[in-house]
């Protein structure tokens, strides 16, 4: 059932922001805050669409988030520690949002509403540009 995979989608989103405001004040470099700053808003425009997808098929959306989000900013912060979160971090990073990835993917072949399947695919593509942009700028 389609809600089952926004669901989880969007979870994952909430998860995924923690880990970025963590990331944000972590961050050793302006030009790494600003890749967080912009993952952090991509998240946040994605979790706010599917949010009112999620309420629009009757569903109350979690805004608390899983464990996930606890564990993501656990391992930041124990990164920040030991060995900085700088250009060096960015493929850990990359490798989360690669797992986001198959979750919209998984969505969007689950999905029967084209509106929603196309705001899917729109915040996907976002996504992947960003993971580009990290892909590059990693140590």
């Amino acid at each position: 059932m389609s809600k089952d995979k926004l669901s989880r989608l969007h979870t994952t989103l909430v998860d995924a922001r923690a880990g970025y405001e963590t990331a944000i004040d972590d961050a050793e470099t302006a030009k790494l805050k600003a890749m967080f700053e912009q993952m952090f808003a991509i998240h946040g425009a994605a979790h706010s669409d599917i949010d009112k997808a999620l309420v629009a098929k009757g569903e109350k959306p979690d805004e608390s988030g899983s464990f996930m989000s606890t564990v993501h900013k656990a391992v930041i912060s124990v990164r920040s520690a030991v060995t900085g979160v700088d250009e060096n971090s960015l493929s850990s990073f990359v490798s989360g949002e690669q797992r986001i990835v198959e979750q919209y993917d998984e969505a969007i072949q689950d999905e029967l509403d084209a509106s929603t399947v196309a705001m899917l695919q729109y915040h996907k593509s976002r996504l992947l540009g960003m993971i580009t942009r990290m892909q590059q700028n990693a140590a």
